[in-house]
């Protein structure tokens, strides 16, 4: 029986009536006790992550106060404050104009652009591209 049959059966009377008919009422104890302890356990799962969703709101909440006293804002904190600097971006090295006459350019770091591997392809070098200065 699949996980869906199952699931099926126990949310329909009718199958489950059907499912029981032949074990002891008993049986049928031990199966009503079983789901009673899977029951609590997951309403005190539940409760648990309520709880610990409320403490962290209130924790939030807290900070958040703290950060008016301050006259801080999220950006302040994202940005590392007033000590952290920006990385300057490198200026390009290369430059080479495409067939519909676009320049591209590239610092000669990180990934290399298409249409610089395109023209390496056909058996370019970098230095072709060099911008002069």
């Amino acid at each position: 029986m699949s996980e869906n049959e199952f699931t099926s059966t126990l949310l329909r009377k009718n199958s489950l009536r059907k499912a029981v008919s032949e074990i002891s009422v008993a049986e049928l104890e031990k199966v009503l006790s079983d789901l009673q302890e899977i029951r609590d356990e997951k309403v005190a799962a539940e409760e648990e992550r309520a709880a610990a969703d409320a403490t962290r709101l209130e924790a939030v909440k807290k900070i958040q106060a703290q950060m008016a006293e301050l006259g801080l804002s999220a950006d302040d904190l994202s940005a590392g404050g007033a000590t952290a600097t920006k990385k300057a971006s490198v200026p390009a090295k290369y430059r080479l104009i495409d067939a519909e006459g676009k320049p591209h350019e590239w610092s000669g770091r990180g990934r290399t652009p298409r249409v610089f591997l395109e023209r390496f392809e056909k058996g370019a070098k970098k230095e072709d591209f060099l911008i002069q200065k």
